[in-house]
């Protein structure tokens, strides 16, 4: 039985929108796509008439959840410490399964094949973009990501809220305090 192209790209979604809980959850080592294909009504063999390898989907997973951080970010009202005030929540880290999936899955990507770290590459360009707009300094993007995702993943790593809680707020700190502008002393004049 031939499926239209819009039934088709609907069970696509639903398998993107399960594999990227899946995958934040138990990380890309611990996916497997016979349970996710199953919790959307399919069977394994029937994921691959939606991707071409378990590496293609997990790439296709992983660019669709840094996309939705990316989009995240941009729908963000206000500066970009509010942005980020959001993004480094107790709130945001305990909730993995739903989260930004870089806190999780930064150690699984480096282990992974090109296919997905190309697309992981692609999702995070995309991400920083979405912070260079709110930034003064878009060159801060980077380093601004990086701090927060270092953040998130040690506060979801920590069981005590207060410990928790306590590293995002430090490096909220942190990190507005390096956006501030600097102040240049006026120098006194040579006698």
């Amino acid at each position: 039985m031939r499926y239209s192209k819009e039934h088709s790209g609907e069970v696509r979604q639903r398998l993107l929108k399960e594999g990227g809980r899946h995958v934040k959850e138990r990380g890309m080592q611990g996916a497997g796509v016979d349970g996710i294909a199953k919790r959307v009504g399919l069977t394994g063999a029937a994921l691959y008439t939606h991707f071409s390898s378990k590496q293609d989907f997990l790439g296709a997973v992983l660019f669709e959840e840094l996309v939705a951080t990316a989009q995240r970010f941009l729908a963000a009202q206000g500066s970009i410490e509010e942005a980020l005030a959001q993004y480094m929540s107790l709130a945001h880290a305990r909730r993995v399964a739903t989260g930004c999936p870089l806190p999780s899955l930064l150690a699984d990507v480096s282990r992974s094949d090109e296919v997905v770290r190309r697309s992981f590459e692609k999702g995070l360009t995309q991400i920083a973009e979405a912070l260079a707009q709110k930034l003064r300094d878009p060159r801060q993007a980077m380093a601004v990501l990086a701090s927060a995702i270092g953040g998130v993943a040690l506060a979801r790593a920590l069981p005590d809220d207060v410990q928790a809680e306590a590293v995002l707020a430090s490096t909220r700190e942190l990190i507005t305090r390096g956006l501030k502008p600097k102040k240049t002393r006026a120098r006194a004049p040579k006698a």
